[in-house]
């Protein structure tokens, strides 16, 4: 394991709990959970060499797709919340769709490696298929924000293998019919979509849907520079997932941000060096799983601990 993997991925982990207990000090507990069982998920697959992943990838990529159709039988969602993504555990609850972005990932890096000469003909039919229907399914839970990074992370990957260009606009085009094919029957479901597109452009409005960056907005000028201190109780409603940073930058300031920012620039730029080191499917698994963690946020719209920290620490170690 990485040495300077591993304490960007713990420091990542402190401002995580520090985020969760500043909003919600009962969920302090469980999000240490959360980060143990991330390192322990660390150890067993820092010990896996990479063409072991690479001949599983088929049945682990299997394995989510079937996940993805449970979560639309049995799955729940939170109050409030227009998606159907979790699928209950006991006390615990498992989002699908988060294995599927690593399941997309080990697919499509061990197809190319193992097909690097399909490239110049038409057998990427396959990969077509994988991104349209994993896209497709989590597109029908909803989860919109997740099939677009998902969608985009499979092209990136691609087109690190040295896809053609005109090929890959090719598949990309292919794989969007697909999965807006698996969505018409949900199409209706999608009118929030549009709604936060105009808060976004749109955030001083008085709507309902602009309250919760508004209150994120005013929570951070009082919160000033230097932060407010831990403790001090956030009012700006889900600062534990959807908007941690906000309660982190409330509790420690601009440096807890400056801080995050850091260690994601650290984890991509060490992860790409590894990707140009590593021999065999291990090169594509590293520059594929790299971008997982980089991206995410910026895509979601969100830096969500319970399920964030954790896929930074799982994914990072495909390196």
């Amino acid at each position: 394991m990485d040495r300077l993997l591993i304490f960007s991925q713990i420091l990542l982990g402190i401002l995580g709990a520090l985020g969760v207990s500043n909003y919600a000090p009962d969920k302090l507990s469980e999000q240490l959970i959360y980060v143990f069982v991330a390192f322990v998920i660390i150890a067993i697959i820092s010990y896996i060499p990479p063409k072991t992943i690479a001949k599983i990838s088929p049945y682990f990529y299997g394995f989510s797709i079937l996940l993805l159709i449970l979560v639309l039988i049995i799955g729940v969602s939170t109050p409030g919340q227009h998606a159907q993504r979790w699928i209950p555990i006991g006390p615990f609850t498992l989002q699908p769709s988060e294995l599927a972005k690593v399941a997309v990932v080990a697919y499509l890096a061990t197809f190319f490696h193992n097909h690097s000469d399909s490239q110049q003909g038409w057998a990427l039919w396959r990969p077509m298929f994988i991104i349209g229907i994993a896209s497709g399914l989590i597109l029908v839970e909803t989860d919109f924000s997740t099939a677009i990074f998902v969608f985009l992370l499979a092209i990136l990957i691609m087109a690190i293998a040295g896809t053609n260009f005109l090929r890959l606009i090719g598949i990309a085009l292919f794989a969007a019919v697909i999965a807006v094919f698996v969505l018409a029957p949900v199409l209706n479901k999608y009118d929030h979509v549009m709604n936060r597109l105009m808060v976004f452009f749109n955030a001083d409005s008085d709507s309902d849907e602009s309250y919760q960056p508004r209150m994120a907005n005013r929570a951070i000028e009082h919160s000033g520079i230097t932060g407010l201190g831990p403790g001090i109780p956030v009012r700006v409603p889900a600062a534990h997932t959807d908007m941690v940073s906000v309660s982190i930058w409330q509790a420690i300031g601009l440096s807890g941000i400056l801080s995050l920012v850091v260690l994601y620039f650290v984890i991509a730029i060490r992860g790409m060096q590894i990707a140009s080191l590593k021999p065999g499917p291990g090169s594509l698994l590293a520059a594929g799983a790299t971008p997982l963690p980089m991206v995410a946020p910026a895509v979601c719209e969100k830096i969500s601990p319970p399920c964030l920290y954790c896929q930074v620490m799982l994914n990072v170690q495909f390196l």
